[in-house]
């Protein structure tokens, strides 16, 4: 009994020891990381007004590219949106679209909110503007090229922060060029986008170019 009890004891003692043998070797070859390192390993929060600043080259020649006259689009697009869209725009889903467009016209008036373009050959009833101020929106320009979708995007709200962010650019980088006030009488050419669900007849162009003809 002597020698199986001290057979027992042997094999426990062999045991532990490779045990903490075992462990010694894990940690000698573990490498810590601090938390510091750890945070700079990991992806940065995504940054919408880098990625517009990203893009924003892209899309100007996207747009301006293949920008549809809104002359040639108004027609169509007053009788059947849907017909447009798939002619002319970039589906959205839910019976929405963006367009990319580009009017020739003279500016017949500039408030804080639109510059109003008086545009030959557009349908009577319709009215072709440059919104300058809270009307302004970036989610046509984000969306009429065609370049950046929504699953892109890990969620919404990154998404609607690039709009945002493309405004801000369409602001600083166009509107504020060309200052608006200076523009009245003025024939003038824009490349922009426009969108689905505005006021009927009514087409209002997100800048990303602005050229004076005279």
């Amino acid at each position: 009994m002597d020698k199986l009890k001290s057979a027992k004891l042997k094999k426990r003692a062999v045991i532990a020891v490779a045990a903490v043998a075992l462990a010694v070797a894990m940690v000698l070859n573990t490498e810590f990381v601090s938390g510091t390192a750890s945070a700079a390993g990991q992806p940065g929060a995504f940054e919408p007004t880098s990625f517009a600043e990203d893009k924003w080259p892209d899309l100007i020649t996207g747009i301006t590219d293949k920008a549809v006259d809104v002359t040639v689009l108004a027609p169509v697009a007053d009788a059947d949106p849907a017909a447009a869209g798939k002619q002319y725009g970039q589906d959205l889903g839910a019976g929405s679209f963006a367009f990319p467009v580009k009017a020739t016209g003279t500016v017949s008036g500039v408030d804080d909110t639109f510059i109003t373009l008086t545009v030959p050959g557009m349908p009577a009833a319709d009215a072709v503007r440059i919104p300058v101020g809270l009307a302004l929106n970036g989610a046509p320009i984000r969306d009429a090229a065609g370049t950046i979708k929504y699953g892109d995007f890990s969620n919404q709200t990154d998404y609607q922060e690039v709009a945002d962010a493309l405004k801000d650019l369409s602001a600083k980088k166009v509107l504020a060029a060309a200052d608006p006030t200076s523009l009245n009488g003025k024939q003038i050419t824009v490349f922009g986008a426009t969108a689905t669900g505005g006021p009927p007849n009514s087409y209002l162009i997100n800048p990303v170019k602005i050229e004076v003809v005279q």
